[in-house]
């Protein structure tokens, strides 16, 4: 065997002992790591161990610190807000207290003006008030002076007030003796005035009747001539013979304007007329017109269930008496025209109906009469000579009225009075109004107003007829009816106690 085979072998056998050397000094050193790194690996578990058991102390810590932290953020957070709330509570009224102060300031300065203004002022006082003491002695000397001269003064001033009292008393008896001494001479010769027209007018009205009553003879004569000839064609009994047509009318139209002469005022003469014509109609009614009615005030032969005051006719309604009061001409209507119209505010079953305006420069009244209830046989001859009596004594009422157109003309001037009162009222209750009155004090204030204005119009109508008196109640009559649905109107009819339907009445 050769030296490199020797070798070779030498070399291969070492190498397998180096690398089984090798190997083993492997396996022991991997056997030595494996037990230290176990052994380590079992200290670091526990190490770890220990660790995750702090860390879970110190996080556990760590969390509780931090919510405590998060509340005194919260906390603090809130009291900053509250804090910034203050601070702009404190700005708010520091700006304020500083705007005050300014104005203090301001004053303070306006003052100190004033002050100064004020010493200079009384300075000025001060010498004008010594001047003024010294001018007050000289003054109070002058006074005493003057008060023994006033008082003497005095003396004389009450003597002489006396003797113009007395003067004045004298002259005041003596203004009323002038005065009803006037108003006699005035009636004296209104009266003879009257009496004059009345002459005349009563030659006048003679000779008109003297003609009327030949013409009412020649058509007697005839209607007895026509009874004569119907007497001897067919006998009548003498109960059924017209005798109406036979009654002296024109005595009793003659002893009717006797009667209207002693009249002496516009009611008398409208009462007469209504009591004479009732002699001729079996039923006869007066109505007074009013502004804008008819007011029922006398009557004969009716029997009316109410007063006949309480009968309003408007002068606006389709009917004889309103017609008569609007042309101012006699109105009459037969028995066939009354049952085909209502013209007539009465019941009954008259056969004529006249309405007579009674006119003194414009309507004063309107009479109305009617046949119902008398004979029904009666001749239209006798019927026409009825008609004709009544005009003829319409006419001499409307005569006598114009001879009273002073007393027409003296209760015009008191109803407009009447009126200006009332309008007064009108305005005085505005004013309360106004000024803020409410209730029963605006309704006592009324009343008491009223009052006053009833006290002068009576004082004003104290010389007056009676027509007088109704005028102021008409007028409040007027005002409650026009401002019926008005807080014054109510009022008014509450203070004058009258009621709408007694206002339409009035």
């Amino acid at each position: 065997m050769d030296f490199r085979t020797l070798a070779e072998k030498e070399t291969a056998d070492f190498v397998a002992r180096l690398a089984k050397a090798s190997a083993d000094a492997v396996a022991a050193a991997e056997k030595r790591v494996a037990t230290e790194a176990k052994h380590a690996a079992d200290e670091a578990q526990r190490a770890a161990d220990a660790q995750r058991a702090e860390l879970v102390k110190v996080s556990e810590a760590l969390k509780t610190e931090l919510q405590a932290a998060v509340k005194q953020k919260m906390a603090v957070a809130a009291a900053l807000k509250e804090a910034q709330t203050q601070i702009e509570g404190v700005r708010s009224e520091l700006k304020t207290a500083i705007d005050r102060g300014e104005v203090a300031s301001r004053q303070l300065a306006d003052a100190r003006k004033t002050n100064e203004k004020l010493e200079t002022s009384r300075n000025e006082l001060a010498a004008a008030h010594e001047k003024l003491t010294k001018e007050r002695a000289a003054t109070e000397a002058d006074l005493k002076k003057a008060r023994e001269a006033v008082q003497a003064a005095q003396a004389e001033v009450a003597a002489a007030a006396k003797r113009v009292e007395k003067i004045a008393a004298e002259k005041m008896v003596l203004e009323e003796s002038a005065e009803v001494a006037q108003s006699q001479s005035q009636a004296s010769e209104a009266k003879l005035a009257a009496v004059t027209d009345l002459f005349k007018q009563t030659g006048t009205r003679v000779k008109v009747l003297e003609r009327a009553k030949e013409e009412s003879e020649r058509k007697i004569a005839a209607l007895e001539t026509r009874l004569r000839e119907a007497a001897t064609t067919s006998p009548v009994s003498a109960s059924a013979a017209p005798s109406t047509s036979l009654v002296p009318v024109f005595e009793e139209l003659l002893s009717g304007f006797q009667a209207l002469g002693s009249a002496t005022t516009i009611t008398d003469v409208l009462t007469t007329l209504v009591e004479q014509l009732a002699a001729q109609f079996p039923r006869v009614a007066l109505f007074r017109v009013k502004k804008s009615h008819l007011q029922g005030e006398h009557q004969i032969g009716f029997d009316l269930k109410t007063d006949i005051a309480k009968v309003v006719i408007p002068l606006g309604m389709d009917s004889l008496l309103a017609r008569a009061a609007s042309s101012g001409q006699v109105e009459r209507l037969s028995a066939e025209e009354l049952a085909e119209s209502n013209a007539v505010p009465f019941s009954g079953s008259p056969m004529n109906a006249l309405a007579l305006p009674i006119m003194a420069g414009e309507p004063v009244a309107v009479v109305y009469a009617d046949d119902s209830g008398a004979p029904a046989e009666h001749s239209a001859e006798t019927i026409d000579i009825t008609i004709r009596f009544a005009e003829a004594m319409q006419q001499h009422a409307a005569a006598l009225l114009s001879r009273l157109s002073n007393e027409l003309k003296t209760l015009n001037e008191l109803q407009a009075y009447a009126g200006t009162l009332v309008h007064e009222l009108e305005q005085m209750y505005s004013a309360d109004v106004q000024s803020g009155l409410s209730g029963d004090q605006l309704t006592e204030r009324l009343k008491g107003n009223l009052d006053y204005a009833r006290s002068i119009y009576g004082s004003r109508i104290a010389l007056e007829g009676a027509d007088a008196a109704g005028l102021l109640d008409e007028e409040l009559a007027s005002m409650i009816e026009a401002q019926q649905g008005e807080p014054f109107g109510r009022d008014l009819a509450a203070a004058s106690g009258l009621s709408n339907s007694a206002a339409r009445s009035a």
